[in-house]
């Protein structure tokens, strides 16, 4: 059972429809501070759609959505990111013209309080943001092994190396919450690896880490606990070790004997 202490991102009764079909069937979640969570399926299993409930880019018709306690209900996903929820993209959205640096001090914008044209003005208070900026970006950089690929343009960068940018341009505000979506996606097994390896040391007692991902060696590999999702219910919830043995599990990923 969870320490009351630790803190969570939960979702109770999550009920989603569009046009009458049901896509997410009344699921209750809870990803854990201190652990990373994945959360795996078939195409058009609802994974995409809990995720953007859990973001905000989706609002459920039924059901609740809460961090440590307080409801995130109807908060649009930058009022989320306000809060430390924030989630890197399927597919990577750097800018080419900025720098790999710049593209990660974008993502200090919600820490930033006197705005960015106040960063930008030749003044002793803009001069400090934006020194705090660009050490910041430089940290989370670093963090991720890329400190040296700071002033290199995005299309200098291999996939896995612009995968990770992302990454880093995610946690440069030091996030409660990081939602991945598929990040492992269009990369060879040497960058699988280099991520597999970021991942792991980003993890951190305070930090929800949720992993959408259909790369199973990397799931299996770097999660404490997967959820299954297939049409739009869980199918199974636990270890790797107990997924990888859920008969059902099996079944939707490698079909029965008499299909």
């Amino acid at each position: 059972m969870m320490d009351r202490t630790t803190k969570a991102l939960t979702g109770q009764g999550i009920a989603l429809s569009f046009g009458g079909i049901e896509v997410l069937k009344g699921l209750d979640v809870q990803f854990r501070a201190g652990e990373i969570t994945g959360l795996i399926g078939p195409n058009g299993a609802g994974k995409t759609s809990l995720f953007n409930c859990l973001t905000g880019a989706y609002t459920p018709q039924k059901g609740s959505i809460r961090y440590d306690g307080q409801p995130l209900d109807g908060l649009p996903p930058a009022a989320r990111a306000s809060r430390g929820i924030v989630r890197s993209f399927q597919h990577v959205a750097l800018s080419p013209d900025l720098t790999v640096l710049e593209n990660v001090m974008i993502g200090v914008a919600r820490n930033h309080h006197a705005g960015w044209l106040h960063a930008f003005l030749p003044t002793g208070r803009g001069r400090r943001e934006m020194a705090g900026m660009r050490a910041a970006a430089m940290a989370a950089l670093s963090e991720l092994g890329l400190a040296q690929a700071a002033e290199k343009l995005p299309a200098q960068l291999p996939p896995g190396m612009l995968r990770l940018v992302e990454i880093a341009r995610a946690i440069v505000g030091k996030p409660d919450v990081l939602l991945l979506d598929e990040p492992a996606a269009g990369l060879n097994n040497a960058e699988t690896r280099d991520l597999m390896r970021s991942l792991r040391r980003l993890a951190s007692p305070d930090l929800v880490m949720v992993v959408v991902e259909h790369d199973m060696d990397l799931v299996m590999s770097i999660c404490d606990r997967i959820y299954v999702l297939n049409f739009g219910a869980f199918v199974a919830v636990g270890s790797p070790a107990e997924v990888r043995a859920d008969e059902e599990v099996v079944r939707i990923y490698l079909g029965s004997d008499d299909e």
